[in-house]
């Protein structure tokens, strides 16, 4: 058996048509990260991922659906990125403020040990991934489509003048991962690295910058598969 908790990128998220007006369209693909990565292993699948899921709000997932995981069981944990993400609205309007991430480090670390500790109790197997790597400029492109020039230059000077404290940001988060597996002695599957392994990574992305395309998502469940198989065996 082999279940997921996790945001929409393992959910099968992908972004559809980046609306000027209104909300963003989104659609999910057939065959989410966890469904492919259960055919390449011949092994049935749970997925509990949700879209905008956070470590907090998973954690209170993993409470309400541990009783349905088995003794042995492999579950894949990935959390991170909407944790490490901002209100750049409120940025925009109040740049001079202090801003602090959607979940704060502490909170981050803190949610996933209970995680972990959850996953455990059920005598199931904790298997984490790290976050697969962002284009920042065209994640700022992306949530700043609809604001006014003036807002725009509003989070640029609250972030310096460039794009790259949203990438250092992101991985920070994903080294507090690290971090967690290491205290906690879980396995932890490198996706970082194999995609920015590739010279055009930024081509397994959709145009938001953040969500795996279809070619990303096969991508990253044979990074997982190829560094599972030993677990999962």
């Amino acid at each position: 058996m082999l279940a997921g908790f996790g945001d929409s990128i393992m959910k099968g998220v992908m972004l559809r048509n980046a609306a000027k007006e209104g909300r963003p369209e989104y659609e999910l693909s057939k065959r989410s990260i966890i469904d492919r990565c259960g055919e390449q292993l011949g092994m049935p699948v749970s997925n509990f991922a949700r879209f905008g899921c956070t470590a907090p709000m998973g954690e209170k997932l993993v409470e309400r659906y541990g009783e349905r995981l088995s003794e042995g069981e492999t579950v894949l944990i990935g959390y991170g990125g909407n944790d490490s993400d901002y209100d750049w609205e409120s940025i925009a309007d109040h740049p001079e403020d202090t801003h602090q991430p959607r979940t704060r480090m502490e909170d981050f670390v803190a949610a996933y040990h209970r995680i972990i500790n959850r996953i455990r109790s059920a005598g199931a197997i904790p298997v984490m991934l790290s976050m697969p790597p962002m284009d920042a400029d065209r994640y700022f492109r992306f949530f700043t489509r609809n604001l006014s020039d003036w807002h725009k230059n509003n989070i640029l000077s609250w972030l310096g003048g460039n794009t790259a404290p949203i990438v250092s940001g992101h991985e920070l988060y994903n080294l507090a991962l690290y971090n967690i597996a290491q205290q906690e002695q879980v396995r932890i599957l490198d996706i970082t690295s194999g995609f920015l392994s590739e010279r055009v990574y930024d081509s397994y992305l959709c145009d938001d910058g953040i969500h795996p395309n279809e070619a990303g998502q096969a991508r990253m469940s044979s990074f997982i598969v190829s560094q599972l198989r030993p677990v999962a065996a």
